[in-house]
């Protein structure tokens, strides 16, 4: 679908939803301009991030917990740790369904101090992970039982994937993330058409779109 540049700061109105979150539309405007959808697909993502940080968390507590009980350790020890993991999961998954047609406010700050994108969210995880391993690996090769550090490792490892990398990524994907979830939810659809109709334009943020 071709899609003109619009005028500077064109009413909400001036365009159809869809048209907002035409990709080539948003091209021609650049990544930097501020917009209102811009706003929501960042607000989302953030918490979205978040959610999906923990949804990690849980899983590799499961992980961790199932790898214990593999080293011969007494169920007491390592059952909470799935059990406690599995939970994790069900809340984090609960609350990640709930943000399915969430719309923030308008001017409503969200900030993060993680990596922004897949790429730096990587860089950062494995930077902290080899730093750790200089200490961790001589360890391993004093002649003791290499297993419960390499058990240690792995789970240091899976905690750094949680906390960087899965949020990371999600953020780095916010604005392609809801241009393709409006496409297919009709309930963010609905919810970002009701949202066009209503914006008012402001100093701050002074065009809905592009996406």
């Amino acid at each position: 679908m071709h899609v003109e540049p619009v005028p500077t700061h064109p009413p909400a109105s001036s365009r159809t939803l869809s048209e907002w979150l035409d990709p080539e539309l948003a091209e021609r405007y650049g990544v930097e301009s501020r917009t209102r959808l811009r706003e929501i697909a960042a607000a989302r993502a953030m918490r979205r991030g978040m959610w999906g940080a923990f949804v990690s968390l849980g899983a590799s507590s499961t992980i961790v917990g199932i790898g214990i009980l593999t080293l011969g350790v007494a169920p007491s020890a390592s059952v909470p740790w799935v059990i406690a993991g599995v939970l994790v999961v069900v809340a984090a998954a609960l609350f990640l369904r709930r943000e399915r047609d969430w719309i923030p406010r308008p001017g409503k700050s969200y900030t993060t101090r993680g990596a922004g994108d897949l790429r730096g969210g990587v860089i950062a995880a494995l930077s902290i992970f080899l730093f750790f391993n200089v200490f961790l690996v001589p360890a391993m090769m004093s002649g003791a039982d290499p297993m419960p550090l390499l058990v240690l490792d792995g789970a240091f490892a899976l905690l750094l994937v949680s906390g960087f990398v899965v949020p990371a990524a999600i953020l780095g994907r916010g604005r392609e993330t809801l241009r393709r979830q409006a496409l297919r939810d009709p309930r963010l659809a609905a919810a970002l058409e009701a949202e066009r109709l209503t914006w008012i334009a402001g100093t701050a943020m002074p065009m809905f779109g592009p996406l």
